[in-house]
């Protein structure tokens, strides 16, 4: 590996673990260790973590979604902590509304829990909590693109300063579309990374929604906004840059 190739691999020191059976909430953590500016090392399962390296498992935290079957949970806790070492706290999101203790998951008071994490918003939240608490300050941009910045712990985007409060649901897909942006998202995709949250499983509020959205958040092209969310027929929908715009005093683009 030449010596510029090496200089733009991450530090392993900023490395942050994840292991989880369900892929919606494998993405949320992916999303969030980018986010706050830590490479995401992530597994659907524990014997790909097994099979690792151990210089590659050098992790400043250790994301853990509990297993598909209960009876797998005390090997499946001790197989991640072996792993990454005792000294690296573990991030548990439960996808249960059950505050078991954190001991009887054979955790130590260095960890942390999020019970039933639904959004991308509970997952961020947690493991923000979890960076801060061990010393380990984001570096990354967060969530912006262009004039729109996220705001997880209240569901706001601030837009050129001004703050428009969305429900739940709608930040969920608004994130969606902006973390895949000229890429048609189809409505199954879009629901299943929204479950948890939607109002039914047969995916009639989509449109509304959606709707909603382009509404507040100026995604139908007026306005001037470069942003647009179009349906595209047969296969669901599509955010994307309608093109340069004029630079305003004092931004650049």
């Amino acid at each position: 590996m030449s010596a510029s190739n090496q200089q733009q691999q991450p530090p392993l020191h900023q490395r942050v673990g994840v292991l989880d059976p369900v892929f919606r909430t494998r993405e949320h953590m992916r999303r969030t260790i980018r986010a706050l500016g830590h490479a995401p090392l992530v597994f659907e399962d524990l014997q790909e973590l097994l099979f690792m390296p151990a210089a590659s498992l050098r992790c400043s935290a250790m994301c853990i979604g509990l297993p598909r079957r209960r009876a797998d949970l005390t090997k499946w806790i001790s197989g991640a902590r072996n792993a990454v070492g005792p000294g690296v706290p573990l991030l548990f999101l439960t996808r249960e509304n059950l505050l078991k203790p954190l001991q009887s998951l054979g955790c130590d008071e260095r960890d942390l829990m999020v019970a039933a994490p639904s959004s991308f918003s509970d997952v961020y939240v947690g493991l923000e909590g979890c960076m801060t608490r061990h010393a380990l300050p984001p570096t990354g941009p967060g969530l912006t693109w262009g004039d729109y910045r996220f705001m997880p712990s209240l569901k706001t985007v601030l837009v050129e300063g001004d703050e428009i409060r969305l429900s739940p649901l709608e930040f969920e897909l608004a994130l969606e579309f902006f973390h895949n942006i000229d890429q048609v998202l189809t409505r199954q995709w879009l629901t299943g990374m929204a479950a948890g949250l939607a109002p039914s499983a047969s995916g009639r509020w989509l449109n509304a929604c959606i709707a909603r959205l382009r509404e507040k958040l100026h995604l139908g092209g007026a306005r001037g906004c470069e942003w647009r969310l179009i349906h595209i027929r047969g296969q669901g929908y599509k955010l994307s840059r309608s093109g340069p715009v004029v630079a305003k005093k004092g931004r650049r683009y």
